[in-house]
């Protein structure tokens, strides 16, 4: 499973669960988080970001949209390559 650690700026205009979105998306694109990689899961990384859950299902249900994510039996992985 990849671990997720990023910097989260609180005080930022920017929403924190767009922060998460973000800084997935570019890991995904940059090839950091490979095709078929599990992602923890939104409880897990709400704990470790100290962030509520529902900033993380934001930010993971933006991913799912638009099919950077696929989620397996309740587990999240990064979509694989088309």
């Amino acid at each position: 499973m990849y671990e997720l650690t990023m910097s989260l700026k609180p005080k930022s205009k920017t929403p924190l669960y767009e922060q998460i979105y973000e800084f997935i998306k570019e890991e995904i694109q940059n090839n950091v988080i490979q095709s078929g990689e599990r992602l923890p899961s939104t409880r897990a990384l709400s704990k470790h970001l100290v962030v509520s859950r529902s900033t993380v299902e934001l930010a993971y249900e933006q991913l799912l949209s638009e099919g950077m994510m696929e989620a397996i039996h309740a587990r999240i992985f990064v979509a694989r390559s088309k």
